[in-house]
């Protein structure tokens, strides 16, 4: 009793043969409840969702991208935009070098152009940025295939349940029918139709296993070997989505990168300090100093492509921000209707399985009576168990509508 098999085998054992058609009313309104449920040793989505990101090899990708970003602040940091390079030389003549000496040692660096380094520290804040909104994203599409993949298996579990009652009800009317066919009290016929009706629901239970088995399958596959349990998602308040945070942020980067190659006209001008030694039969003796500066010119054959290379990339961004908006606008416009459609959806089918509920103990009771035959019940029957398909599918597809809104609006599981 303090379980879902210790309810159906309780209900079992106080039900006779024929009445235990009745059943599959009672299954689903269970099944309402016991979805509504969760099973805490399955873990919640959030607890799938870290795991699912553990093993995510997009996730990892984009973690250490961000970390390569990070790196390139030891530029900015650094007192020099590059190397400092160290380089010498050595001539004698061909007297020998006790006759003529001269030796070169020297030490140079690149400088920083006006605005230069504060330029590429912003371009290393706006791409760390970018690259973490990225990661925001991931969790999000990780986020979906998780829902998918969660109220998939509810469907798959759903339909097991309900197939192993239309087993275990097949079972009772095979049994019943037996014990009266062989007291002469039905024909060979309603045996063997009773007999057909329990293949075909033992058909039906295998497929249902199949399907489950392979929803299962595929959903530890993306969590590492966590099940989904049957814990419904609540509804989550809108807020900022992670794709515009992330297109937000790659126009950030992008701007930035305009604005660097704004204040970079020519490549880094170049400063050396040498010493120079001298000795022997030679013009200038002894050892002296020196500096050396080298400033590249500018010129459009560099600096156009450049220029045309972080414009289109901030036009490319900018256009893809207002296109995001666009799209998750009606992505959220949609999963409203949607939902607004399943929840619909789902009082017809509680309707519907009310009134076949009452259709099946009319003809039970008519069955019981000698009024119907064996294959109208079977007929009814078949009605009530559509029903009861229908009510189970609709309660899930309630569910996933509102995970699909909750994806929709960008919220991650709770």
């Amino acid at each position: 009793m303090h379980g879902k098999d210790g309810v159906v085998r309780t209900w079992r054992q106080s039900s006779s043969p024929v009445e235990s058609a009745g059943r599959w009313g009672v299954v689903i309104a269970l099944l309402a409840i016991l979805i509504a449920q969760p099973a805490a040793a399955q873990g919640t989505l959030a607890e799938h969702l870290e795991r699912a990101l553990a093993l995510d090899a997009d996730s990892r990708g984009i973690e250490a991208q961000r970390e390569a970003e990070r790196a390139r602040g030891a530029l900015a940091r650094s007192p020099v935009p590059g190397s400092f390079a160290l380089q010498g030389s050595a001539r004698v003549d061909t007297r020998g070098p006790r006759e003529a000496f001269e030796a070169d040692i020297e030490l140079g660096a690149p400088l920083w152009l006006p605005g230069q380094r504060g330029a590429v520290g912003n371009t290393v804040t706006r791409n760390v940025d970018a690259e973490q909104r990225r990661l925001g994203l991931r969790r999000l599409e990780v986020a979906g295939l998780l829902r998918e993949g969660w109220w998939d298996a509810a469907l798959r579990r759903a339909e097991t349940r309900l197939a192993r009652d239309r087993v275990a009800t097949g079972r009772d009317i095979v049994r019943d029918v037996e014990r009266r066919y062989a007291q002469g009290e039905v024909p060979l016929p309603d045996l063997l139709l009773a007999q057909n009706e329990l293949v075909a629901a033992e058909l039906n239970l295998a497929q249902a296993e199949a399907a489950e088995t392979q929803s299962l399958a595929a959903y530890r596959t993306l969590t590492g070997g966590a099940a989904p349990s049957e814990a419904v998602e609540r509804p989550a308040p809108r807020g900022e989505h992670p794709a515009l945070l992330a297109a937000q942020a790659a126009v950030a980067a992008a701007e930035a990168q305009v604005r660097l190659v704004a204040v970079t006209p020519m490549d880094n001008p170049e400063l050396s300090g040498f010493m120079r030694n001298q000795q022997g039969d030679m013009t200038e003796q002894g050892v002296s100093f020196g500096l050396r500066l080298r400033v590249p010119l500018p010129s459009e054959a560099r600096n156009a492509p450049r220029r045309a290379n972080a414009q289109a990339a901030l036009t490319r961004a900018t256009a893809q921000l207002a296109q995001f908006q666009r799209i998750t606008d009606a992505a959220v416009s949609r999963a409203e209707a949607a939902l607004r459609a399943s929840e619909q959806a789902r009082r017809l089918a509680r309707q519907r399985l009310s009134l076949a509920n009452q259709q099946l103990e009319i003809a039970n009771r008519g069955y019981r009576a000698g009024e119907i035959t064996l294959f109208d019940l079977v007929r009814v029957r078949q009605i009530q168990i559509d029903a009861a398909s229908a009510a189970a599918q609709t309660e899930v597809s309630a569910g996933l509508a509102r995970a699909r809104l909750n994806q929709a609006l960008g919220a991650l599981p709770r």
